[in-house]
């Protein structure tokens, strides 16, 4: 039996394929952002079970830089940061209506 990270969701993809695209969604932000990370660097691949840990990182990541405003040398506009900060959140958004199925997720009894 697979673990419900194997679970096909609407697009034809797993939940593990899913969460790995919004990693890396927010590994791109957080360089936009000013994290640090060199350009063209993605997360490592790793094991399906890990990847929440793995998203709790980048997003630390990314809203630390985030919140300090400043790029590589140079401070980000604060409409930059915003605009950074409502993709962040459109991110989420979708990747929570794609996992957020039944078998998956907190469910109240």
């Amino acid at each position: 039996m697979g673990s419900a990270w194997d679970v096909r969701i609407s697009s034809g993809a797993t939940r593990a394929d899913r969460l790995r695209a919004l990693i890396d969604e927010f590994a791109a932000l957080g360089r936009e952002a000013g994290s640090g990370a060199p350009s063209g660097a993605r997360p490592p691949r790793i094991s399906d079970h890990a990847l929440p840990d793995q998203l709790v990182v980048l997003a630390d990541d990314f809203f630390a830089a985030a919140a300090a405003g400043s790029g590589p040398g140079v401070p980000l506009p604060q409409p930059e940061v915003t605009r950074l900060l409502a993709r962040a959140g459109a991110a989420v958004g979708a990747a929570r209506a794609d996992l957020d199925t039944p078998g998956f997720g907190f469910r109240p009894f």
